[in-house]
This record gives structure tokens, C-alpha cells and sequence, in this order.
């Protein structure tokens, strides 16, 4: 995850007031965060907490409102509120990121006897999402879903349209290029293949397109999660935003919507010590994921 700007409309009833340039005091600071952690559970590293401060008071000056008038405003003026979001929360992420996790992914795709329906978990951009996709379009046998979800609309809104510059189709592993990716329809060398394609966009194909479902949804509300009955989940890079304590609940959350023989898929050393009388632990080289084996 990094901070990014980005630049928007603010609410016009606050317009024209005189910028301010107040510093955070050490209150104020606390203030702040508390509100992060509490509505999105994101925690800052002390590294990014300097960042942290400049955006939102980039923000404010937008809003010519002084710290605690602007704190003010972003507690009852929503569309505020999830501007600041998404100036804030911004993943970094990569096609077939963690690649044991994939190829065990790959063998349990063959497993299943129905259709599998997989949720990508903080999905930023849409990468991992594509991933998942491709992955199962050539090993799910009986079909499949994936449903998406992130707290930022405006990463959400570049998942769902697919579409990406050349230098991110290098992890694709090419036995995936040939089906999934293709370049956009107007394009003027449009191409049924990622063969002809050098240095242009290029975007996930329809044949995945229709298998793909975007949610915006907060990790925070895991008692209100809106997808049942998975047969696998990917949750990579995501916790390592939370307290240990958020942590367990959300994994808790998620066992709760696994069926019987679903995977769990974490980031390889995040949650190592966690434990769920309803999981084992899935011994695959490289990677850290579990089975749901009891109701």
C-alpha cells in the first residue's frame, strides 16, 4: 500500500474560505489517526505518517478549513470523507504476484466438482483479481466466479475496466496471454492475440470479463460481508494494514464464508501464528493458506 493525490471537486457549500496552513499538533495527530484506524482499520507505519499528514492537509486547503474543522466535516459529509480515502489508500500491487501461491491455486482449481466461486480481497487495481480469472478460465473444469472488492472506488473503477499498459502483462505467465489479453476494440492494431502487441495497452479479455464481479466494501464491516458460499478466497497483502486484533476477526470473518474443502489464501508471513478449529493449515512450498475442514 502507498499514499497517493488525488486531486478532486470539494463540496462547494465550503468553497472560498481562506486556506489554512496549521501544523498538526501532537493531539490533533492522534485525533486523526484514531478516525482512520476506526472507520477503514488502516494502521500507518512511522514512515508514512509525515505523508499521511500532508494529504489530508492538502485536503484542507482545498476545503479552506483549518485540522479541526475539516476533521469536523469529513465525520458528516461522506463524499469528503471517501475523497480523503481515496487520496489516502492506494495498493501497490502485480499480475501473478506471489506465484507458489498461484500454482497451488492451480492444482485445487482441478479439485473442485462444481463451480468455484473466488473472492480477491483488497483487490486495488484489479491485477490480482485478473489473475485469479485467468487462472480459473484454464483450470476451474466446471466453471467459475470472481468477486472483487476494495474500499476505493476510484482503484475499483480502473479493475473493472481491464485495461492496462504493456509493461504490466511481463509477470503473465504466457500460456495465459494467448486467451485472456487482448488490445482494446478501436484500437488501431486491435489483435485477437497479445502476440502483435509491443508497446501499447492492451486489455483482460471478454471471455474473462464475464466472470468478473466489482464491490466496494470495507474490511472494517466483516460481520456484513456480502459473498457466501466460496470456494476460495485470496486475502494477500491486505492484513499487514491492521492491528492484530482486526486481523483475527476479518479471517474469522472470511472462514465463515468458505464452504467445506475452500481455501484460504494469506500473503506468505502475514498471520502465521493464527489458528481456527475450522482450518488446517495447506502444506504448499513458498505459501501460507489453509482449508476449511469442519462446519
Amino acid at each position: 500500500m502507498k499514499l497517493s493525490v488525488n486531486s478532486a471537486s470539494v463540496p462547494t457549500s465550503i468553497a472560498g474560505v481562506a486556506p489554512s496552513n496549521e501544523a498538526f499538533d501532537e493531539e490533533q495527530s492522534a485525533l486523526w489517526h484514531s478516525l482512520i484506524e476506526s472507520r477503514i482499520g488502516m494502521i500507518l507505519p512511522e514512515i508514512q505518517r509525515s505523508l499521511f499528514e500532508r494529504r489530508v492537509k492538502e485536503r484542507m486547503k482545498l476545503c479552506g478549513l483549518d485540522v479541526m474543522s475539516y476533521y469536523q466535516l469529513v465525520q458528516i459529509h461522506s463524499p469528503e470523507w471517501q475523497q480523503l480515502v481515496e487520496d489516502l489508500v492506494v495498493h501497490e500491487t502485480a499480475f501473478f504476484r506471489h506465484l507458489p501461491s498461484y500454482e497451488l491455486l492451480e492444482h485445487r482449481l482441478s479439485l473442485f466438482k462444481t463451480p468455484v466461486h473466488i473472492w480477491s480481497v483488497g483487490c486495488s487495481t484489479g491485477e490480482e483479481t485478473w489473475s485469479l480469472a485467468m487462472t480459473a478460465h484454464s483450470h476451474a473444469v466446471h466453471g467459475f466466479s470472481v468477486m472483487a472488492s476494495d474500499i476505493s472506488e476510484s482503484v475499483l473503477n480502473i479493475a473493472r475496466s481491464g485495461l492496462y499498459s504493456w509493461r504490466k502483462a511481463e509477470k503473465i505467465p504466457e500460456k495465459y496471454r494467448e486467451n485472456c489479453i487482448e488490445l482494446p476494440v478501436g484500437h488501431a492494431k486491435h489483435a485477437a492475440h497479445a502476440s502483435s502487441m509491443t508497446t501499447q495497452d492492451w486489455q483482460v479479455s471478454d471471455v474473462l470479463r464475464q466472470h468478473v464481479f466489482f464491490h466496494r466494501f470495507n474490511l472494517m464491516d466483516s460481520a456484513d460481508v456480502p459473498f457466501r458460499r466460496l470456494q476460495i478466497i485470496f486475502c494477500q497483502n491486505v492484513l499487514i494494514y491492521f492491528r492484530q486484533f482486526d486481523r483475527r476477526d476479518i479471517l474469522d470473518a472470511l472462514v465463515q464464508r468458505l464452504d467445506i474443502g475452500g481455501l484460504l489464501v494469506l500473503g506468505p508471513g502475514e498471520m502465521v501464528d493464527w489458528d481456527h478449529p475450522a482450518m488446517k493449515r495447506v502444506k504448499h512450498a513458498g505459501t501460507l493458506a489453509y482449508e476449511r475442514v469442519k462446519v
